[in-house]
């Protein structure tokens, strides 16, 4: 009972945590999914200590600053496109996941390239 008189309105602070979990989860399925379909069967890879993958970190990153600053919609932030277009709602699980699966994608082939010779 004290906490629903603490919180206020529970149901929008448990909506707007929701909304920050996902938009970290969208850009992160887009990196995990394309790795798996690039490399479905590298297992190898999973015990080898020198192996660094950089691509997967740096899409993660870039798929969650650019989605949230130009496609949140919540209450505390709005980014600039729901700003100029209200009517678009909050599109950033579905940007972060595009925009982080698109970079992973380019950015794995382009180290495999340049560390294996292309012959990945």
């Amino acid at each position: 009972m004290i906490a629903l008189v603490a919180l206020g309105d529970a149901a929008a602070g448990y909506e707007a945590f929701l909304l920050v979990v996902v938009y970290w989860v969208g850009p992160w399925l887009g990196v995990v999914l394309t790795d798996q379909w690039l490399r479905p069967t590298d297992l190898d890879l999973l015990y080898d200590r020198t192996y660094r993958n950089h691509a997967g970190p740096i899409a993660l990153g870039v798929g969650v600053v650019v989605s949230v600053l130009l496609f949140a919609n919540q209450e505390l932030f709005t980014g600039l496109v729901p700003r100029l277009l209200p009517g678009i709602g909050d599109v950033t699980f579905l940007v972060g996941l595009v925009l982080s699966a698109g970079l992973y994608a380019l950015l794995v082939r382009r180290t495999a390239v340049a560390t294996h010779g292309g012959t990945r």
